[in-house]
């Protein structure tokens, strides 16, 4: 008999998580907290006091008109993200009912739903957005519009192939023809196993959400001045880079730690269970 020191296979998952659990905790500490610890105006300007580095009275430092970095950055967090959860769950919501159904309604439903997925999916997510809200001259409705678009094919993808094995199932079938309401079928058999896929899906399409959203504000397609926002910030300290390494670097790692955090998670939550190793 071996004896090893591995954790046990139900401890290993969990261990994955913590890592992108933490830094997902770090970042909603600071867009929730943030603002409560923050105390001044993020639109305010100070003229007088621009470019000024780190101190006790600006944590962060002042960006070209006076404007505290971290009152700033803690705002506009809980813009970036706040706009990149709503466009998530719309997408799922939208994309989970489309790919139900495509695959219960029939062969016409199917081809006409999974052919608009496809010409969705035929234009890359970022270019999509900005076609979007070019377009419609930005703001915060194009921007939901056109990064919706861009992530619902994917939901819909999923939730069709997994619904399609699930009817195919012996008891779905006998569920079907013991004459149960199709939406029950879908509610009490189909939609479980496509949730639990879901959760995965939808963690990784918040990384994505959150840098087209950053994008579509760096190009001033995004949340119009002087409303804070993360990719509008690096936008507007770009060409104050050389005096203001720091103001510049906040909201990059903000940035960074957000799109990391959330494509971690859906890594480990997509990777399988480990089997148990032998004693």
């Amino acid at each position: 008999m071996t004896l090893s020191l591995a954790l046990p296979a139900s401890e290993r998952p969990r261990r994955r998580l913590v890592f992108p659990l933490t830094i997902l905790g770090v970042v909603a500490a600071l867009v929730l907290v943030g603002p409560w610890l923050v105390q001044h105006d993020p639109t305010a300007q100070d003229l007088l006091s621009a470019l000024e580095g780190a101190s006790a009275k600006h944590w962060l430092g002042t960006d070209h008109l006076g404007r505290d970095i971290a009152a700033r950055l803690v705002h506009g967090g809980s813009r970036s993200l706040g706009i990149a959860v709503l466009c998530v769950a719309v997408s799922t919501g939208v994309g989970l009912a489309l790919g139900l159904l495509a695959a219960y309604a029939g062969r016409f439903a199917d081809i006409a739903i999974m052919r608009l997925a496809d010409l969705m999916l035929a234009f890359p997510g970022i270019l999509l957005a900005l076609l979007i809200s070019g377009f419609l001259g930005g703001g915060v409705l194009p921007m939901l519009i056109g990064i919706k678009l861009a992530l619902w094919p994917q939901f819909a993808r999923m939730a069709r192939a997994i619904a399609i094995g699930e009817l195919a199932q012996p008891h779905v079938e006998a569920a079907r023809l013991a004459g149960f309401p199709a939406l029950t079928i879908l509610r009490r058999h189909v939609l479980p196993p496509v949730l639990r896929q879901t959760v995965t899906l939808a963690t990784l399409g918040l990384g994505a959400a959150i840098m087209s959203i950053s994008a579509l504000g760096f190009l001033g397609l995004g949340l119009q001045p002087p409303t804070p926002e993360w990719g509008a910030m690096i936008s507007e300290l770009l060409p104050y880079l050389a005096e203001a390494p720091v103001q510049m670097a906040a909201p990059c790692l903000a940035i960074f730690l957000a799109v990391l955090g959330a494509t971690l998670l859906g890594q480990a939550l997509a990777e399988p269970p480990a089997l148990p190793e032998e004693m």
